[in-house]
């Protein structure tokens, strides 16, 4: 699908719709230092548009003939870190956002904003102006750490598609969310060199010290030092200030989820403001992983990409112990996948203790979401529950030395539960058409 981003800054929305399989065209915005930025980062072209100008803005972009539209208009007018006056002036370019939709109508466009757009009047006009020229809306308050940011940050996301009902993606945007919040350590495994950080607090009545076992509080467009008279706070979880330090610009990116190699440029002040600006990099991938599944565009999973997002492990579940006493919970979601011949008799007799997917495995499946493993044998079914202890990316060359370790597949380190059926169960394996709602309830009420 076609792609053209507004309101780009150095590019997180794009390269997040980037990695989840979407064609960026062209992107604009009108701020030197990102467009320098978001030039280094990417190959196709940035330009620089006054984008309150509707008319010429609507003239450079119909060019490129945009399948979809997505783009950030600024928020500081909204947000809780701004003067929260809408009528200040870049609340408006929210609804030159909408115009410039409204003259182009592409089939899509994603519009991204802070969480307090939604008790305004702009947003009112805005969604106004999208339904008179006949698009289906979904929006929702997407918290970055649940879809894949170690970062506590809500943000507004409207969908639009032209002829559909509202509430089209509801569920989709609901259902692939993590149940649990991605903390700064489990995104950053063993890269980082800290236990707790600094975040200056907008007010003293707050804590300023964080825990890399928590998601980070919401990067913003300043990183300022730790004052030297700073006093602990009654929440702060630590008793002395020995060792903290505030994130490195870097961190913060990466917490942004930039990848580390992505080059920011400029001086400190500007780079830090774009940094907070920024579409998380695996949040905008998230809302566009949801557009491809409602599309039902099963491609295979990028195990490369896969590894980069996920350096140690995507599922730990290893404290989780096996014993009698344990339920199944019905409400999680379960992986059913076939088991080839060779393997057939160690999940005949409940021994396996690892199981590898085939070379293509469809990028739709919530792989953070996953928790039990079901082992599809042919002309039996399914019968037998795993628990997914660890899932991660690797090779058959950890267990078969004469393997390609190149030859990258999702592994899953299993742990038997018991029979959820008496007997084998026959089912239709459809794995290339899972998207996330495959849960113990949907198997056993025989949804599949």
């Amino acid at each position: 699908m076609k792609v053209v981003d507004l309101f780009c800054g150095c590019g997180g929305l794009s390269l997040g719709f980037q990695k989840a399989g979407f064609n960026i065209l062209a992107a604009f915005d009108n701020w030197d230092d990102a467009i320098t930025v978001y030039h280094a980062n990417f190959k196709h072209p940035v330009i620089k548009q006054d984008l309150s100008n509707v008319d010429q803005t609507v003239e450079k972009v119909k060019k490129y003939k945009p399948d979809m539209i997505i783009g950030g208009p600024p928020c500081q007018d909204f947000s809780s870190a701004g003067k929260r006056d809408e009528n200040n002036g870049r609340g408006d370019l929210t609804i030159n956002y909408a115009q410039v939709i409204a003259a182009l109508k592409p089939d899509w466009f994603v519009m991204e904003n802070v969480d307090r757009i939604t008790k305004t009047e702009k947003l009112v006009e805005a969604k106004t102006i999208f339904k008179q020229c006949g698009y289906g809306l979904t929006y929702a308050i997407l918290n970055a750490s649940r879809c894949g940011a170690p970062q506590r940050r809500k943000r507004f996301i409207m969908i639009g598609h032209l002829g559909e009902e509202d509430g089209f993606m509801s569920n989709i945007l609901e259902l692939r969310q993590s149940d649990k919040e991605m903390t700064v350590a489990d995104y950053f495994g063993s890269q980082l060199d800290i236990q707790y950080y600094y975040r200056h607090p907008r007010s003293y009545a707050r804590r300023g010290i964080f825990s890399v076992n928590e998601p980070s509080p919401t990067i913003r467009g300043v990183n300022r030092p730790m004052p030297a008279g700073y006093q602990l706070h009654s929440n702060d979880p630590v008793k002395s200030l020995e060792g903290i330090r505030p994130l490195t610009t870097l961190e913060r990116s990466m917490i942004q989820t930039f990848p580390k190699d992505f080059r920011f440029l400029g001086n400190k002040t500007n780079m830090e403001q774009m940094i907070g600006n920024a579409v998380p990099v695996n949040l905008a991938r998230y809302v566009g992983e949801c557009i491809m599944a409602y599309l039902g565009n099963n491609n295979p999973v990028n195990y490369e990409q896969l590894r980069e997002d996920y350096p140690e492990k995507i599922v730990n579940n290893s404290s989780v112990s096996i014993n009698p006493e344990l339920k199944v919970d019905k409400e999680k979601n379960v992986l059913i996948s076939l088991v080839k011949n060779d393997n057939v008799d160690l999940f005949l007799d409940g021994s396996a203790r690892i199981y590898y997917t085939g070379k293509k495995f469809p990028s739709t499946v919530a792989l953070n979401k996953l928790y039990y493993f079901m082992p599809y044998v042919k002309q039996k079914g399914i019968r037998d529950i795993y628990l997914i202890k660890i899932a991660r990316v690797g090779s058959k060359h950890e267990i078969h030395p004469d393997a390609d370790e190149n030859d990258l597949r999702l592994v899953f380190e299993i742990e038997k539960i018991g029979q959820l059926f008496d007997d084998y169960k026959p089912v239709e394996l459809k794995i290339w058409h899972t998207f996330t709602d495959t849960t113990i309830k949907s198997v056993l009420s025989n949804r599949l």
